[in-house]
């Protein structure tokens, strides 16, 4: 068998409640720099102090909302997938490691038939929870020192698809994909 390697990035969707959050920071940021400001006028020798805070609350605030941006890794190698976020192109991060012969469940992704079951972990890596094209898969993985039940959710290309099948236990194979 040939050796598989794939990555596929997917970016997070803005909602109208990230967008709120984001708005909200701005201001709440912006009102506490400007009030700062005009208060540490009357600090007298400690009013350099006070502006040092304003400056250091805008750039907080510009930290919280670039934060905000997130993207999703998944590099498929072989039997194996690995799923990083990104968080404003800055910090990456592992979230989890699916070996795709030792996966409980894996199909697509439709939210009312995974509404009254509970998982260790839920991880959602998609561009969006309702999306109606999204894969998942349940495993089991390494979570702060115990080996928990991962249910995650994911975007998946035709050529990533491909390239899972070949290393799918055979019984989920023919479930998901019908094959004969």
């Amino acid at each position: 068998m040939q050796d598989v390697f794939i990555e596929y990035m997917v970016k997070r969707q803005r909602t109208a409640k990230t967008s709120l959050l984001k708005l909200l920071i701005i201001v709440g940021a912006i009102v506490l720099a400007v009030m700062l400001f005009i208060f540490s006028g009357f600090l007298g020798a400690f009013s350099f102090f006070g502006a040092i805070f304003a400056v250091g609350l805008l750039y907080g605030g510009y930290f919280l909302v670039t934060s905000m941006n997130l993207e999703f890794e998944y590099s498929i190698t072989n039997g194996e997938m690995d799923v990083d976020k990104i968080v404003a192109q800055r910090k990456r991060r592992r979230l989890v490691t699916v070996k795709w012969r030792d996966i409980e469940a894996f199909g697509r992704y439709i939210p009312s038939e995974h509404a009254g079951k509970t998982y260790g972990t839920k991880i959602f890596a998609c561009d969006t929870p309702y999306n109606e094209d999204l894969w998942y898969c349940v495993t089991r993985a390494p979570q702060k020192g115990q080996v928990t039940q991962v249910f995650l959710v994911f975007n998946a290309s035709e050529k990533m698809l491909e390239a899972i099948k070949k290393y799918l236990p055979k019984q989920i194979l023919h479930a998901v994909f019908k094959r004969h």
